[in-house]
């Protein structure tokens, strides 16, 4: 008895000395947990005429649709206009096929503004400046609105991060498997190697072998190519630095012509539906397992899902509170600098991200400007 009495104590005097650590993380902001981070929607457009959209400042969206009911994807609260069109379409080739329509994201010859964090599956320090780069689509479609294929066109800006090597990607993925994809062109070098693994053809070079649940479309090899600097590891970030001229590139993605598909059945950077092709792009750190996508996307194949212990129970590329790797504007927008966290250069974007999106859509306005890049000009709105 008595030396269970002093085991108690023995315990009790041990336990009193030990110090468990305490649970420090804090909120840095209050994100309701079902904000799912868009910036964009799909509108529904019916069209009884050939058409053509613009958007409220005028700017093109679509051009010569024939009747149908279309999904345009757009910036949150943007206004749409439908101008019934007088004249013929321009027809264009590419490979057998004619493009007589095309759709734009986020509009003719306007860029959107595309940041990512590279410290995924950590938190990150919430700069959004890691890598930066303006991204248009032009989606391509035959005078019935089938999708012929779609040009991807990147504006590299800036990066952030000490990863030696980053991949980006662009991933087709639907309800099923896809065989889709005929073949994909490069306006320059790629050298996709090591990050992906495709295999060249007479005009260009295949989706990702390995990967057969979706369609990896490699835009780079390395992102760090594009960028006129062999030396730094951070380009653009800071102010102190001289600017680094980018080489804007575009890829394109062409379709099988047996497997042409409606463009309304077309989505970007939405939730996977029965019957629809969604498109999502992504990044690549270091490695090819590690993928960094939009909150809500799939991962491919390729995708290490250990990073996922470290986000437990969150698998939706998202932190348990409700924090991202990756975010769009519509708009041509200044990037944060180094350290410099996004919602202190953008003031609003708290009130937006608190909110659940309901409120603030426009958070770019008004933005603290000695707390953004201002050595680099892209045909900014700010």
């Amino acid at each position: 008895m008595r030396k269970f009495i002093l085991l108690f104590f023995v315990i009790l005097f041990c336990s009193s000395c030990i110090k468990f650590p305490e649970d420090t993380y804090v909120k840095v902001l209050d994100v309701p947990s079902d904000f799912d981070w868009k910036t964009i929607e799909a509108k529904k457009v019916n069209i009884s005429v050939v058409s053509s959209i613009l958007d409220d400042e005028g700017d093109t969206i679509a051009s010569f649709l024939p009747p149908g009911e279309y999904g345009i994807t757009v910036g949150k609260n943007t206004n749409l206009n439908i101008v019934q069109e007088q004249s013929q379409a321009e027809t264009k080739s590419i490979k057998s096929s004619k493009v007589k329509q095309k759709v734009y994201f986020p509009c003719k010859n306007k860029y959107a503004t595309v940041m990512f964090e590279d410290l995924f599956p950590s938190k990150g320090d919430m700069d959004m400046n890691d890598i930066v780069f303006g991204l248009n689509i032009e989606y391509l479609l035959d005078n019935k609105a089938k999708l012929l294929g779609f040009n991807i066109n990147i504006q590299p800006r800036a990066i952030g991060s000490s990863y030696p090597q980053i991949g980006l990607a662009a991933n087709l993925n639907s309800d099923v498997a896809l065989d889709i994809v005929e073949t994909i062109l490069h306006s320059s070098d790629p050298v996709l190697s090591p990050l992906f693994n495709v295999t060249d053809n007479s005009e260009g070079y295949s989706t990702e072998i390995g990967v057969t649940t979706s369609q990896v479309a490699p835009i780079t090899g390395d992102f760090r190519n594009y960028f006129d600097n062999d030396e730094d590891l951070f380009i653009n970030v800071r102010d102190v630095d001289p600017f680094t001229n980018t080489e804007s590139f575009t890829v394109q993605v062409i379709i099988k012509s047996t497997k042409l598909f409606s463009f309304s059945n077309m989505t970007f950077l939405d939730t996977v539906q029965t019957g629809k092709i969604n498109l999502d792009i992504f990044a690549c750190f270091g490695t090819r397992g590690r993928e960094v996508h939009f909150k809500g996307q799939k991962p491919t194949q390729k995708f290490n899902f250990q990073y996922f212990l470290s986000t437990r129970p969150k698998t939706d590329f998202s932190t348990i509170d409700n924090w991202v790797w990756a975010i769009i504007s519509d708009k041509s927008i200044r990037h944060p600098l180094e350290w410099v966290k996004i919602y202190h250069a953008y003031p609003n974007f708290k009130v937006w991200a608190e909110g659940g999106g309901d409120i603030g859509s426009d958070w770019y306005i008004p933005s603290v400007a000695d707390s953004l890049h201002s050595n680099s000009s892209f045909s900014y709105i700010n």
